[in-house]
C-alpha cells in the first residue's frame, strides 16, 4: 500500500470524495448558499492559512521537509513523534501539487467548520492527521508529507455525521457514496483511502457523543444541537398538541 498519492488517476478519486462531502454538507441551492456564503468561517480560514503558510516556507526552504515529513525510521528510533502530525501541513511536491492540495483543503475546511463547528471541525483535522500518520507511519510506513490525508479524513467525517444526526436521503446516498470511495481507494493500494475511513468512524462517533450545533432558525442567531431523532424532540412553544390517538 502506498501514500504518494503520485498517481493523476487517484486524483480522480480525491477530488470525487472532496466533492461528495461538498455536496453532503449542501444538498440544495439554498444550503449551498448558506454553506459557502463569503465570507468563510473564521477558523477555516486559520486552518487554511496555517497549512498555506507552512507549505509555501518549504517551498521557499526545501529543507524545512526534512524537520517536517513523515519518517517512520526517524519517528521510531529516535523518538521524532512531532512528524506525524507535522506531515500534513507541509507537502512534499512541487507548486501544483501543493495548489491542489490547498484547493481541496479549502472546499473541505469551510463545508466542515459550517457543519460541525469551529472546534469539532479543526480537532477532526487535526485528529485525523494523527492517526493516519501513525497508519503511515507504523501500519504502512513509508516517507513523505502531504495535507491529502488529513483532507480526505475531514471529507469523511461529514460523510460518518449525517447518518447519526438525521440527514436526508440524498445525504445518505452521499454517504454511502463516500465510503465506496475509500474502499475502492484501499482496493487500490493507495492508503489515503484509510483516511476517508478514519474520518467517516471518528465523524459517526462524534457525531453520536457531541453533536454539532445547528442554527435554529427562529430569527435569534442562536443555536441548538443538531437531535439524532428529530421524531422525539419535544415540539417549539405554540405548536398546537395532539392526542396520542388522534
Amino acid at each position: 500500500m502506498t501514500s504518494s498519492g503520485e498517481d493523476p488517476r487517484l486524483w480522480v478519486l480525491y477530488v470525487a470524495v472532496v466533492g461528495v462531502a461538498a455536496f453532503a454538507a449542501a444538498p440544495t441551492t439554498r444550503a449551498a448558499a448558506r454553506t459557502f456564503r463569503w465570507p468563510p468561517p473564521a477558523a477555516a480560514v486559520v486552518l487554511w492559512a496555517t497549512v498555506t503558510a507552512a507549505s509555501v516556507a518549504r517551498l521557499i526552504a526545501p529543507d524545512l521537509l526534512d524537520v517536517l515529513d513523515r519518517r517512520p525510521v526517524r519517528t521510531r528510533d529516535s523518538g521524532e513523534w512531532w512528524r506525524v502530525l507535522t506531515a500534513g501541513v507541509v507537502e512534499d511536491g512541487g507548486v501544483l501539487l501543493t495548489v491542489a492540495n490547498l484547493v481541496l483543503l479549502a472546499i473541505v475546511a469551510v463545508a466542515a467548520v459550517r457543519s460541525w463547528g469551529w472546534y469539532r471541525a479543526v480537532g477532526l483535522f487535526v485528529l485525523g492527521q494523527i492517526l493516519w500518520g501513525l497508519f503511515t507511519t507504523f501500519v504502512v510506513p513509508s516517507v513523505g508529507a502531504g495535507t491529502t490525508g488529513a483532507t480526505l479524513a475531514l471529507a469523511g467525517s461529514l460523510a460518518g455525521l449525517w447518518p447519526i444526526v438525521g440527514a436526508s436521503r440524498p445525504q445518505v446516498i452521499a454517504s454511502v457514496a463516500t465510503f465506496l470511495l475509500g474502499a475502492v481507494l484501499v482496493a487500490l493500494g493507495d492508503a489515503h483511502g484509510v483516511a476517508v475511513l478514519i474520518g467517516m468512524l471518528l465523524g459517526a462517533v462524534l457525531g453520536t457523543v457531541l453533536p454539532p450545533l445547528r442554527p435554529a432558525h427562529t430569527g435569534t442567531g442562536e443555536d441548538r444541537p443538531a437531535h439524532p431523532h428529530p421524531e422525539l424532540q419535544a415540539p417549539p412553544p405554540g405548536t398546537p398538541r395532539r392526542d396520542m390517538g388522534s
